[in-house]
């Protein structure tokens, strides 16, 4: 879907008082171009539908993302093909730059210099951080709303609930309700859901949980569902999130298993945001292939990320899905961010097995990843969190590495079938 970052979001991630301008020249032809800019990030690229879509060849379909707040600009160049310059030296993949006065990134022959402009005029101010905490603390004296319940019901095409217009209901479950609905006030189609409050929404004990939910709601990131908004009516609460176009994966693994490039591919966007959500603090806990989602505009999305157990009515801060835990979380121990590396593993071996892994004692491992590869993932899977990857990045690092020889691999083969 496409996103517009030209009127400020109800509640967002980072937010920006002044947009930041971002400069675009080319010093071969001399053309100049100026972009505004006023909610981050900022995906550059190639491909068509980015906040900054530049078309030179040299410029990769994703080439590196823009992530600014009131204090700092930061640049990450997301493994581009012929890389990104700052100050004529290199950037390292994936690994968040700031960018001073005057700092100029050099693309190719294209110079891109950030500049911060004007407070533009809002429409509407932004919920400030705490929200979501306000918004559970109100209904902890709430009854539990049930999805199949008389206030669910009430729920129809053509309702007005503050700024929102119901539009078409897209699907009910534990979770509660879900319409595609219109934002009156910005004009933009959104998903509304009336989700349960849960066990957890009327505990006082679980301020960890709370402040982490509050920081999920905070997240801006391209491989990571947006939330836009929160609040509550007569039924419970809603969030108000991005409308997202495509399908899961695990919609999709249900025709089969996927290549061994797609499959990486997916895995390395799930592991990007593992990397920035786990930097805010923010475990998922229940990584499995419907919680991943595989958009039209071809980036994948995780869900779900720290509210499900606010909304989703868990038990246990070591709440999951059964079959996509960790064992540490199957023990009722409270869990690390690592328990995201086992679930992004099994995700991994799933998508390209079409399967989970077999019984225990097996080799869980798919045949026919290269070697590094499949003992990255064996690692990810370990039974205890110490003999995992240490962190998101390192998982990502090593996906990353093997997308790399996965790439020569396939053109090495492609260049024989050619030859013969």
């Amino acid at each position: 879907m496409e996103r517009s970052y030209h009127q400020p979001s109800t509640l967002r991630a980072v937010s920006a008082p002044r947009p930041i301008v971002v400069s675009v020249e080319d010093t071969v032809t001399g053309a100049r171009t100026r972009h505004a800019f006023l909610r981050s990030p900022v995906r550059i690229g190639r491909r068509e539908g980015l906040e900054l879509t530049l078309r030179e060849p040299f410029v990769s379909q994703l080439h590196g993302i823009l992530q600014f707040d009131e204090e700092e600009v930061r640049f990450t160049d997301l493994g581009s093909r012929n890389g990104t310059l700052l100050g004529g030296a290199p950037l390292p993949p994936d690994a968040p730059a700031p960018l001073g006065p005057g700092g100029r990134l050099a693309i190719g022959t294209l110079r891109l210099g950030v500049e911060r402009g004007a407070p533009p005029e809002e429409a509407g101010g932004a919920a400030p951080p705490g929200a979501l905490t306000a918004l559970l603390e109100r209904l902890a004296e709430s009854p539990v709303f049930d999805a199949g319940d008389a206030a669910a019901h009430r729920l129809h095409p053509g309702l007005t609930i503050g700024r929102y217009e119901l539009v078409r209901e897209l699907g009910r479950g534990g979770f509660g309700v879900v319409f595609e609905a219109r934002d009156q006030v910005l004009g933009r189609a959104v998903a509304w859901k009336a989700m349960r409050p849960g066990v957890m929404a009327g505990r006082r004990d679980e301020a960890p949980l709370r402040r982490e939910a509050e920081a999920a709601a905070q997240l801006s990131h391209p491989n990571l569902v947006t939330l836009f908004d929160v609040g509550s009516w007569e039924g419970g609460p809603y969030l108000v999130m991005e409308l997202l176009r495509g399908e899961s994966l695990e919609a999709r693994l249900a025709r089969g298993a996927l290549p061994p490039a797609e499959a990486l591919a997916i895995s390395v966007e799930v592991a990007r945001a593992l990397v920035h959500a786990h930097g805010a603090g923010v475990v998922h806990r229940d990584l499995k292939p419907s919680n991943v989602f595989l958009a039209s505009d071809g980036y994948a999305k995780v869900l779900d990320f720290g509210l499900a157990h606010v909304f989703g009515g868990q038990g246990a801060l070591a709440g999951g899905t059964p079959r996509y835990m960790a064992p540490e979380q199957r023990r009722g121990e409270p869990p690390d961010p690592r328990c995201d590396l086992y679930g992004a593993a099994l995700v991994l071996c799933e998508s390209l097995a079409g399967r989970l892994p077999g019984p225990p004692g097996a080799d869980p491992v798919p045949a026919g990843l290269p070697g590094p590869l499949a003992a990255l993932v064996r690692r990810a899977l370990a039974d205890a969190p110490a003999g995992r990857p240490p962190d998101a990045r390192a998982w990502l690092e090593g996906l990353l590495l093997g997308q790399r020889r996965l790439d020569r691999t396939g053109q090495a083969m492609s260049q024989s079938g050619g030859e013969g």
